[in-house]
């Protein structure tokens, strides 16, 4: 029964975390434009740079968030307990995951640099 309970905390806190990165940080911060080509279709050349679909792209991006928290967070609540380690791993999802990679990605597709065809 505990283990249910702490899921859906923790689906709450990433509901939460959801809405308000989506709505405060994206308008206001980013300010993602989905009308802006991105460099997949700017420089679409077939091998480095092509379009795909919304799938793929989800799960670069999961990679790229659940990289550490499975080997982090149990090491945390060895040391410390699973309350910590639960923060760690919400918190981190959050503020490491989510802000830090949607944010430079954005940067990535808004800096116009190419590297040099050699």
């Amino acid at each position: 029964m505990n283990s249910i309970v702490v899921l859906i905390l923790g689906l709450i806190v990433f509901f939460i975390g959801y809405r308000s990165t989506r709505s405060t940080s994206t308008p206001k911060v980013i300010r993602s434009d989905p009308k802006k080509a991105t460099p997949a279709k700017m420089y679409m050349d077939g091998v480095e740079f092509m379009p795909t679909s919304k799938s793929i792209l989800f799960g670069y991006q999961f990679k790229s968030i659940a990289g550490a928290a499975p080997i982090i967070g149990p090491i945390i609540a060895i040391q410390w307990g699973w309350l910590p380690a639960l923060i760690w791993i919400l918190g981190g999802a959050f503020f490491i995951g989510w802000v830090q990679d949607y944010s430079s990605a954005m940067v990535a597709m808004r800096t116009r640099v190419r590297a040099s065809e050699d």
